[in-house]
């Protein structure tokens, strides 16, 4: 700091307001959740030699290492916090950066966080980057900028990060780069602020120009401009300089100094941290979700130090998978890990192969019934099967023949169909126990080798069935009305047909449709008549030609009766598929006693039982960052709003009820306003629900609290009033319910 007295940035008053906030920061970055959680900080950014780390020491006290060229080559992050012994640093500093920029190239993204404890140091969290670099000096490579300019980009881009941009005075303003990049990432200019450093090197006759800038007169900043003395041998006294100074003694004392600097941006880092307090406190709800399912995941379920032990953490593990498998078979997804894990489910995937199964048998119909061509091919192949008959009489034997070609086609589908649904059924066994017994390797492996023989032998069970169902069809039989049903439902399709066929052919050898002048009723009767008795001798008279009509009716109503038949009685057949008569699938309970062997091996059950040290350590990683993250949301939460009595005098004049004492909330109010629903009852607004997120909860505000006052104004008990005051007015934030 510049001088004794004045080295100290805040008043006793000022640092107790702000500490909290900035107490929460630190706690933040304590728990190294900063890699993930951007907490608001000061990033100090300007050309190389600018005075960066001058003004860094003025903030901090701690003395950095200073020089020409580009003395900073990693990012330093002092977190300095007031206390009564301050430490000396600098030759500490100088050793850190030469190790971590030894292995590249003499420059790192490594950051340097020094925590420092002084009596003299500000409560500030400030990072110090390399300089801009436009040149590469001897020594250096030119990745050099290219890297410096990746990494001021990327603090530039972090919406939380304030930018103090260190210009030296003497410099024309309108070349500085760091203002430039800045106002690409923060055009409205909330989050920049602008230092001005070694005002002791400003020449005679420029010192107007500077008074120009730091008034904001030439290139203003939102959040203006403050001009501070650094640690160079030319200056030692801050106040005196300005003070004594020709011209700048003449601005405004407040434009001046490290004491007002580290104010402004203690003020700016405060307001910045309590605008994203909201955002910050949802982000670690996330992340801590986020752990706790995860660990939940690979979660262990103890030692098993004795074979009894094992034993009963065998069957326990195995009646688990077993009845996570059978809803899985079921389509019962009732339990979390079947609700999370949509690759569990068993029975929805494998309506996928059951469905298309069943477009595999529909499309090995004869090549349409309907088709014209059809009948005309059946009536040949049964003119060449005829035997001994008499006319008149269908050939039975001609239907069998037929019948038992098209159903051969049905096998091929089905045995893919089958070996599709193991396949399914192996993928669901291996996630499932991989699910339950994250932690244990081998068990798992036990599990899977188990689960795929048994869905091996329930596969070839299943094609028997299928050859079964096949040779089944292949001798047609049924007491179902449907067929019956259905051929009298194709021969009255064909008699529409064949009416609408003669009416189409009235006004055709010398008849005229009905109605129509020139044309004769009793001309079109007899056309019509014609066609079908014409049509009735073709298609019931005896010849080969009606024979094959009545034979593909009933070939048509049987294959659809026996399709459907086959493909339901085939998806039941599927390997690990359940019977509606059991409690369990087939395949389920095969593979459970098949487990239930293994229960006496207590060599195999020590093996089980040994964790995966992988699992061991992402565990313990997991449980301290939930632990960290439980933490870091009790921080948010205990200084998102205070709820604190009011004074004697105000609970007198703003309570009626001893037993209900008025407390005073002060809550910073956020863009949909404080979230509360209320409601006007007796002349009273009273807390009647909150909306998701809303900070009057976090807050501490509760239900059926009496809102007395809103930014020291009694509420009057109307609802438009409340909603401009409380939902729309952001500066209406604080209020005593």
């Amino acid at each position: 700091m510049a001088g004794g007295d004045s080295s100290s940035a805040l008043d006793l008053t000022y640092a107790k307001q702000v500490r909290p906030w900035l107490e929460l920061a630190e706690d933040l970055r304590v728990l190294s959740l900063d890699s993930t959680l951007a907490v608001p900080q000061i990033c100090v950014m300007g050309d190389e030699s600018s005075g960066k780390s001058s003004a860094l020491e003025a903030l901090s006290g701690v003395p950095f290492p200073r020089g020409s060229g580009l003395v900073t080559r990693c990012p330093s992050s002092p977190h300095t916090i007031t206390a009564d012994s301050p430490e000396e640093l600098t030759s500490i500093i100088s050793r850190l950066t030469d190790s971590v920029t030894r292995n590249s190239n003499g420059f790192s993204r490594e950051a340097i966080v020094v925590r420092l404890t002084s009596d003299e140091a500000p409560d500030l969290m400030v990072v110090d980057l390399p300089g801009i670099v436009r040149t590469t000096t001897a020594g250096q490579q030119a990745m050099v900028i290219d890297e410096i300019n990746a990494m001021l980009g990327e603090c530039l881009s972090q919406e939380r990060m304030i930018i103090l941009a260190v210009i030296p005075a003497k410099q024309d303003i309108a070349t500085v780069d760091i203002l430039e990049r800045a106002l690409r990432v923060d055009a409205e200019g909330e989050r920049k602020l602008g230092v001005l450093t070694k005002p002791d090197l400003v020449g005679p006759g420029n010192e107007e120009e500077v008074v120009a800038v730091l008034t904001n007169v030439r290139k203003p900043l939102k959040l203006g401009y403050v001009m501070g003395i650094t640690y160079d041998e030319a200056s030692a006294d801050e106040a005196r300089f300005f003070a004594s100074h020709g011209v700048f003694s003449r601005i405004d004392s407040r434009l001046l100094g490290t004491e007002r600097l580290t104010a402004s941006l203690t003020t700016l880092l405060v307001a910045c941290i309590q605008e994203e307090l909201a955002p910050m406190k949802r982000q670690v709800e996330m992340m801590l979700a986020r752990v706790r399912t995860e660990l939940r995941d690979i979660a262990s379920f103890g030692m098993a130090a004795t074979p009894g032990d094992r034993q009963k953490l065998f069957v326990a593990l195995a009646q688990e998978f077993i009845r996570h498998l059978n809803d899985c078979v079921r389509g019962e997804y009732r339990d979390r890990i079947i609700v999370v894990n949509t690759s569990l489910r068993l029975y929805t995937r494998a309506l996928v192969i059951f469905q298309e199964l069943q477009s595999k048998i529909v499309s090995s119909a004869p090549p349409r019934f309907r088709d014209e061509h059809f009948v005309e091919n059946l009536a040949l192949r049964m003119e060449a099967l005829r035997g001994r008959k008499l006319p008149g009489f269908m050939s039975a034997q001609s239907f069998y023949m037929f019948i038992q070609e098209f159903i051969d086609a049905w096998g091929p589908p089905a045995k893919m169909a089958a070996a599709q649904t193991r396949a399914l059924a192996n993928e669901v066994v291996r996630d499932l126990i991989g699910k339950i017994a994250a932690a244990y390797p081998a068990l798992r492996e036990a599990f899977e080798h188990t689960g795929a023989s048994i869905l091996e032998q329930t596969e070839d069970e299943a094609v028997k069935l299928v050859e079964g169902l096949i040779t089944r069809g292949k001798d047609p039989f049924t007491i179902n009305d449907f067929i019956q049903v259905h051929i009298n439902k194709l021969r009255y399709d064909r008699f529409e047909a064949a009416v609408e066929t003669a009416f189409v052919g009235v006004g055709q050898g010398g008849a005229s449709q009905p109605g129509v002048q020139g044309g004769s009723w009793e001309a079109t009767k007899q056309h019509v008549a014609m066609s079908i008795r014409n049509w009735y001798r073709d298609i019931h008279g005896v010849s080969s030609a009606a024979n094959a009509e009545d034979v593909s009716a009933i070939i048509e109503a049987y294959w659809k009766l026996a399709s459907k038949r086959f493909v339901d009685n085939a998806c039941m057949a599927m390997p690990a598929w359940s019977s509606t008569t059991e409690s369990s699938g087939p395949s389920a309970g095969k593979l459970q006693e098949a487990l239930y062997r293994l229960v006496h091996d207590d060599e195999k059950l020590a093996a089980f039982f040994s964790e995966d040290a992988t699992i061991v350590a992402k565990r313990a990683n997991l449980g301290t960052t939930r632990d960290k993250l439980t933490k870091a949301n009790t921080s948010v939460a205990n200084i998102q709003g205070s709820r604190k009595p009011l004074p004697s005098k105000a609970k007198s004049s703003s309570s009626k009820n001893q037993n209900s004492p008025c407390v005073y909330v002060k809550i910073q109010a956020g863009a949909q306003g404080l979230g509360l629903q209320l409601a006007d009852e007796n002349d009273k607004v009273l807390t009647r629900g909150f909306r998701a997120g809303s900070l009057a909860q976090q807050s501490g505000v509760m239900l059926g609290d009496v809102l007395t006052e809103i930014n020291g104004e009694p509420s009057a008990p109307s609802t438009t009033a409340i909603t401009r005051t409380l939902l729309r007015d952001p500066q209406a934030t604080n209020g005593a319910p």
